[in-house]
């Protein structure tokens, strides 16, 4: 568009002032959000981050070991020219009305799969020299995906106090939230 034109248009001349101001301010909202500093992590969304890999692991691979003994009924199939012969009728299926109670679950992408394979290496890393803290950590995220109060499990270890095992855990958190830090591994938020 020329100069003349806007001249002899003002409404084109306003439309094109307030097209310019909008793009010129998402320009400077994207400059300041790539020259942003890097968010650091918190333990709490160390916790977040490694329960949410834990779920995807527990939802990917499913359950390991054995599973007992199970008997399976094997279904009665009947043709459709078995149902007419017999004078059945056409066949029915029940439930066919009703819809699929399964939740349907969104496939990660291959970039979440491997930040969650990552946080799951993370107490292999950064807890190497502090065994106590991974394991109260380990026995938290268990609780966590299981759904069982964490008291509870530190009472039945019945070897350490309560007050302890969250200081622990804590602790644990810390150490790998200052760890990703350092190395200065990005902060997703999920």
């Amino acid at each position: 568009m020329n100069a003349r034109a806007t001249v002899r248009n003002p409404e084109m001349a306003a439309l094109l002032e307030q097209y310019s101001a909008r793009f010129n301010a998402r320009r400077a909202e994207a400059y300041a959000a790539a020259n942003a500093a890097p968010e650091q992590w918190t333990p709490k969304a160390v916790g977040e981050t490694m329960i949410e890999a834990l779920r995807w692991a527990q939802w990917a691979a499913g359950r390991v070991g054995s599973g007992g003994i199970k008997t399976v009924a094997l279904p009665f199939v009947v043709t459709l020219d078995e149902h007419l012969a017999n004078g059945w009728g056409l066949p029915e299926t029940a439930g066919d009305d009703e819809p699929d109670p399964r939740r349907l679950r969104v496939m990660p992408s291959p970039v979440q799969v491997a930040r969650h394979e990552a946080a799951l290496d993370w107490p292999r890393q950064y807890l190497r020299d502090h065994e106590g803290s991974a394991r109260i950590l380990t026995l938290w995220l268990r609780c966590k995906i299981t759904r069982k109060p964490f008291d509870a499990a530190v009472k039945a270890r019945g070897t350490i106090s309560r007050t302890t095992a969250y200081a622990l855990r804590d602790r644990a958190l810390s150490v790998i939230s200052q760890g990703l830090d350092r190395d200065g591994v990005p902060h997703h938020r999920p």
